[in-house]
């Protein structure tokens, strides 16, 4: 039985020894950040329409800049769908809901099967009706051992 993105979080909370103990308490952090996110999100068609550039969608959002981190893309349900780390979470998630680059084509075609479709188009207009969570991660590691502990519960990586 597969366990939720929130508990399976909890299983990773590191048991490093005391030189590395500075690092354990940011991942927890981190952790308990990216839980409480996860209740939240922003529709992605806000990403796809026209004449919305990164400008305009960090004032939608209240950010000053692109940021670096993981994002999670779910399905209207709630359903983790697709995880992504980038070092321009925004500029990434705009380029996945316009559909323009060869790797973006390919999750959208995988996003459209999953739902019994078979054109990279229809993945994209199933992708508009979901929900865009990210946190900001600066450090590699960090990102890497959230990537790893919520690899189980998604369907596609990025």
């Amino acid at each position: 039985m597969k366990q939720s993105i929130a508990n399976r979080l909890d299983l990773i909370t590191p048991n490093y020894p005391a030189k590395q103990l500075n690092h354990s308490l940011k991942l927890t952090s981190k952790i308990k950040l990216f839980k409480r996110k996860l209740l939240r999100g922003y529709d992605i068609s806000m990403f796809q329409k026209k004449g919305n550039g990164l400008k305009t969608i960090m004032e939608k959002t209240g950010r000053l800049n692109d940021l670096s981190g993981l994002y999670v893309i779910s399905s209207s349900t709630g359903e983790p769908l697709i995880l992504s780390s980038s070092k321009k979470v925004l500029a990434d998630i705009q380029q996945l809901a316009r559909g323009k680059r060869a790797k973006d084509k390919m999750i959208l075609e995988k996003v459209a099967i999953h739902y019994g479709f078979h054109s990279y188009k229809m993945g994209r207009e199933l992708l508009l009706a979901m929900k865009v969570n990210w946190l900001e991660v600066t450090d590699k590691t960090f990102r890497l051992m959230l990537r790893r502990a919520m690899s189980a519960e998604v369907k596609f990586m990025l």
